[in-house]
């Protein structure tokens, strides 16, 4: 275990180098869009609206969590939305839904509308959705899926890291 930390550290140091001095700047003002917001959601070429969903989704899945914790759940979002199994539209990842389910489950309720209410939580998830669009190293090996430390392990699944209380998971 203490080999795989340290090989993890060593190929990552560079990336929580960066991720720490962008940590450390401040945070510019960025207005919170108005809620619900009406956008065209066939348009597959608005970075404006993936720039809001993925905002959105590190918002409700990673607030409160670290720098890196953040970018590795929007990550996951570009991820699938470069996987052909995936909706190629970054919004239609995110509010993708599999039967009555849906694959995040914020998406499913009346969050989808409503406006983040802690504001420095806010620009925290649209500071880290900048650098997710920005295209920086990918911090989870190009994982699909994620979960919360607290459930049990996809068996499944290969796993490609943990960062904070998410563990990541490619296909095998």
């Amino acid at each position: 275990m203490n080999l795989r930390l340290g090989r993890d550290l060593l190929i990552y140091w560079p990336v929580l180098l960066l991720a720490l001095l962008v940590w450390m700047q401040p945070l510019p003002a960025i207005a919170v869009p108005p809620s619900p917001i009406p956008v065209e959601w066939n348009d597959t070429n608005n970075r404006d609206r993936h720039f809001n969903c993925i905002s959105r989704a590190i918002y409700w899945e990673a607030r409160g969590q670290s720098r890196a914790g953040q970018i590795a759940v929007g990550q996951v979002i570009l991820n699938r939305a470069n996987d052909r199994r995936f909706p190629a539209d970054v919004c239609d990842v995110v509010y993708q839904r599999r039967g009555n389910s849906c694959q995040f489950t914020w998406a499913c309720t009346n969050r989808r509308t409503l406006a983040p209410s802690n504001q420095d939580d806010w620009h925290e998830a649209q500071h880290s959705a900048q650098l997710v669009l920005s295209n920086m190293p990918d911090l989870t090996r190009g994982a699909l899926y994620f979960h919360d430390t607290s459930v049990v392990g996809w068996h499944h699944l290969r796993r490609t890291t943990r960062i904070d209380n998410h563990i990541f998971y490619k296909d095998r």
